[in-house]
């Protein structure tokens, strides 16, 4: 876990670390961060996993305030920081960078990992934007605060395309991502939106516009942000925007992109038309009104009760705690929210039903999604600011039928990043897309769950990166399989069901 601390703690000395807990297989984590060569102190953002070198084992790049690393996984439980010499470490600028979001994705489909890396704003301790004081400049409701990221100037985001030995280069200028003016970029996801077989790059945006990039399949990208619809919300408004995710919340077949936003603004669910054209539904699906008076974070869209519909997470926090002392109405801590997706026509609010409204409410930010358990639903391990994290066991989703996946890339990249899965059977067809970067500055599971409601197998096409197509008739439900590409389906020989702690 990416951890952050303050000036105060900063200046004493007490400095703060990023977190590696290993799954004990017990419904316990053991923290291995020493060990495993961990525990950079910078103050860090975000994560993004993958296997950049296709050699079998998970990388961590983790982003910061300054310098980002990127630790290569020896495949012996310990980890060795290579960003300098892999070049994707920071630029030389005059102010320090600020990295948030990171994704790694195929885009040029040649079989390797490449990185998108979102940076913010051009922060330093500037004297005409102080700590919140009187005579601020920076205020909320007369509140002085934090100057806000509309006081500043946004930063240039990475591509930086994996040369195959073990460096990458940036090649955003030559691939098309020319960002004027600059954005306060948070999240990333690479998904091919259109169809077309290879992937395209959304960018969440802070005070100003979110970013979509349409691949051409030859390593270049347009800039359709405006003219698919999805740079601003259906009213043409920029909005605060955090998190991120993308899925077929309808069954057509086409990808949807869905975004929280800053307080009192709409989080945003883009429907896809196809051919990069994009609408806000939020309010058609009965999403706008959710947390409208939060902020909203971490966030995906998951079949949590495996009906067979994506069902949305929504973590909230406001980002002033100045204020409810003035305004009890406007508190710091904030509810999360479980939406659940009644067969694609509208969203229905059942956060107290599913039980995340027995605790307290926290200061949400990060949140990843996995089987912890291996028992075939997904948790929710949710991150607080000033506050430990909560992890939230799904003890009902395995009640419906499931069939999960690991992919494994052969020709194509060694995770089966971008990798399409359709799932059939006589009541419905589903599409996904292999990826770990859904939510907030996290990265998730990047196996597969697919819900099958009351069926108890189904037909599974994979469509690889490379082209090779996979079908697999009547596959059996309940059980975890290996999807390596172009061989026949196996059981996952690494899961074992986890033995839950009392």
């Amino acid at each position: 876990m990416p951890n952050g601390s303050s000036r105060k703690s900063q200046k004493s000395g007490n400095l703060p670390h990023d977190y590696l807990l290993r799954n004990n297989g017990d419904g316990t984590f053991k923290d291995v961060t020493a060990e495993a060569g961990l525990g950079d102190t910078e103050w860090s953002w975000g994560c993004a996993v993958g296997d950049y070198d296709n050699d079998g084992n998970a990388d961590l790049y983790v982003t910061n305030w300054g310098p980002n690393r990127l630790y290569h996984n020896n495949g012996n439980g310990t980890f060795t920081d290579v960003a300098e010499k892999a070049g994707v470490a920071t630029p030389k600028w005059p102010l320090p960078k600020w990295s948030t979001g990171a994704a790694f994705g195929d885009y040029d489909n040649d079989g390797l990992l490449d990185l998108f890396v979102v940076n913010f704003v051009a922060f330093n301790y500037q004297p005409d934007r102080p700590a919140p004081n009187p005579n601020s400049p920076c205020k909320m409701k007369s509140i002085p605060i934090p100057c806000a990221p509309e006081n500043y100037d946004g930063q240039p985001d990475f591509l930086y395309h994996n040369n195959g030995d073990g460096t990458f280069t940036d090649v955003r200028e030559a691939a098309g991502i020319r960002e004027k003016p600059e954005g306060k970029g948070f999240s990333v996801i690479f998904s091919d939106l259109d169809n077309d077989g290879d992937p395209d790059i959304y960018v969440a945006n802070d005070a100003g516009p979110n970013f979509y990039y349409v691949n051409d399949g030859k390593g270049k990208f347009s800039d359709m942000s405006f003219t698919s619809g999805t740079a601003v919300d259906g009213s043409g408004n920029t909005q605060g925007s955090m998190g991120l995710s993308v899925g077929d919340v309808n069954h057509d077949g086409l990808l949807d992109i869905f975004v929280t936003n800053f307080i009192d603004q709409t989080n945003t669910l883009y429907e896809n038309e196809g051919g990069n054209l994009l609408h806000d539904a939020s309010w058609k699906y009965g999403i706008a009104a959710a947390g409208y008076h939060y902020s909203g974070w971490g966030t995906k869209l998951l079949d949590f009760d495996n009906d067979g519909w994506l069902d949305l997470w929504e973590t909230n926090g406001h980002t002033m705690e100045q204020l409810e002392k003035y305004f009890p109405e406007d508190p710091f801590a904030e509810p999360d929210y479980m939406l659940r997706n009644i067969e694609g026509k509208h969203f229905e609010d059942v956060s107290e039903a599913v039980g995340i409204r027995e605790i307290p409410n926290k200061v949400g930010r990060g949140v990843a999604f996995g089987d912890i358990d291996n028992d075939g639903d997904v948790d929710i391990l949710v991150t607080h600011k000033n506050d430990f994290p909560v992890l939230w066991r799904n003890d009902g989703g395995n009640r419906r039928s499931w069939i999960g996946f690991r992919a494994e890339g052969t020709k194509s990249n060694r995770d089966g990043y971008g990798a399409k899965v359709f799932a059939r059977t006589k009541d419905m067809e589903q599409v996904f897309e292999i990826r770990a970067s859904d939510s907030f500055l996290s990265s998730n599971d990047p196996r597969l769950i697919v819900g099958l409601g009351d069926a108890a197998e189904a037909e599974i096409e994979i469509r690889w990166p490379s082209g090779q197509v996979d079908v697999f008739k009547k596959v059996k439900a309940r059980e975890y399989y290996l999807a390596r590409e172009g061989e026949t389906l196996k059981p996952d020989p690494r899961v074992k069901r986890a033995r839950v702690a009392p």
